[in-house]
């Protein structure tokens, strides 16, 4: 589904990605896992569109979506939850949800997605009226990813849903990006709990100093002495 083959992206004159090449297949979650400044959200921001890497290429479906303009990724099926969640605060809940609608047109559509999210996060449903400035952490990942599958995706980018969240509610997250993929919506999770991302995903990536220094299935992966080591603390 989605091809990245040695990327290469710059910060001016600083290489943050030497040569990543990557693969996620259909109905998949894959997770990258690597330490603060190993270039996990350089990646996702630039399948996103968000930054321009200088070469290589990045095929979705096919086709080439290289320095693709992030508002039409969405319409190729590509949608990202960002890291820090990045919601509207002044917006409420549902305000914020149709900001992720904005491509569709169809106003069945529109509420065919509320009411797909809504299912998939009730609490939200319940605070629908609310800002969303008001709502906890927690609640506002859950908004977050929610409003990045109003377009309906065939691809999820979540980069590090569980940044800053308490445990309990992490696991809440993990057992929503499960749930998620169960309704047929492939997942690339970027994530610094290595543990939970290896525990719910495929495959896996580690990323270190820009490049891809281990890859393959997440159960070898987090049997890995290094990866053990170094990312899980054992």
């Amino acid at each position: 589904m989605l091809n990245v083959k040695d990327l290469n992206t710059y910060y001016g004159a600083i290489h943050a990605l030497k040569g990543v090449s990557i693969q996620v297949n259909e109905g998949e979650i894959v997770s990258l896992i690597g330490s603060n400044g190993a270039g996990k959200s350089t990646l996702v921001n630039t399948i996103a569109g968000l930054l321009k890497p200088r070469s290589g290429s990045i095929e979705f479906e096919g086709k080439s979506i290289f320095r693709m303009e992030a508002y039409n990724l969405l319409k190729e099926g590509i949608s990202l939850s960002p890291e820090g969640r990045e919601v509207f605060g002044s917006l409420t809940v549902e305000e914020n949800l149709k900001l992720g609608a904005y491509i569709i047109k169809d106003p069945k559509q529109i509420n065919d997605s509320f009411e797909y999210v809504y299912e998939l996060f009730p609490k939200l449903k319940e605070r629908k009226g609310q800002y969303a400035g008001t709502l906890s952490g927690g609640e506002q990942q859950m908004l977050a990813i929610a409003r990045s599958l109003m377009g309906r995706p065939k691809l999820l980018l979540l980069d590090e849903p569980s940044l800053g969240l308490a445990p309990n509610i992490v696991s809440q997250i993990f057992e929503l990006i499960q749930q998620i993929s169960k309704e047929g919506i492939t997942i690339l999770l970027i994530e610094q709990n290595a543990f939970m991302a290896l525990k719910t995903s495929d495959r896996a990536y580690v990323l270190e100093n820009g490049v891809v220094s281990l890859e393959g299935p997440s159960k070898d992966i987090i049997n890995d002495d290094k990866v053990r080591e170094i990312y899980l603390g054992i």
